[in-house]
């Protein structure tokens, strides 16, 4: 088990040089294959294609973002403090990952399909991080004007904020510090 564990994060990490070169379209399992110095064979068995092995890596990223935002946000009392740091993390962090494949960046753009099931595993995941915030802030009191009930809309709301965010800040515009300044609107008001 251990070995096929490490023959995937191989093939993975080679992706990941392939994908930062040619992007996704471009990029084959021929390309993956000679990279990670392994036959397409191999590739074939782990993943059926370069689309499954991307949507891996994709996930891997999006992970270890809720896991730095996670860090982050336990280092804070605040209720309040919590989802500002939730938002601009996500934010900053989405951003950078987003970064580093700038040929695949466009290529998503177009592929609304991908882009759905990754916000949608993305967005499950934050749920839970967003919904202990807000049970927090309600049971101390800071977010006392959030109902019981209302505690999933409030967490749909800010999970939606963040997809805007990332949606238009880093598809349509491609400027730090309008992302700087959206993060402040939001975080501290307008």
């Amino acid at each position: 088990m251990e070995k096929d564990e490490d023959v995937k994060k191989s093939i993975l990490d080679a992706s990941r040089i392939v994908f930062q070169k040619w992007g996704l379209n471009k990029s084959t399992m021929e390309d993956i294959a000679r990279e990670t110095g392994k036959g397409k064979s191999t590739l074939y068995y782990y993943f059926k294609n370069k689309e499954e092995i991307f949507e891996t890596i994709a996930k891997q990223e999006f992970t270890a973002i809720l896991i730095k935002v996670q860090s982050v946000i336990k280092l804070e009392k605040s209720a309040k403090e919590k989802l500002k740091l939730y938002l601009i993390t996500m934010i900053k962090e989405i951003k950078n990952t987003v970064s580093i494949y700038p040929l695949a960046k466009g290529e998503l753009k177009a592929n609304k399909h991908f882009l759905n099931e990754i916000q949608k595993y993305l967005a499950d995941r934050q749920e839970d991080i967003v919904m202990e915030i807000l049970i927090e802030g309600q049971k101390s009191g800071e977010l006392n004007y959030l109902k019981a009930n209302d505690l999933k809309k409030a967490a749909d709301v800010l999970i939606g904020i963040v997809r805007a965010l990332s949606l238009y800040l880093f598809f349509d515009v491609d400027d730090d510090e309008q992302i700087d300044i959206a993060v402040k609107f939001i975080t501290s008001g307008i």
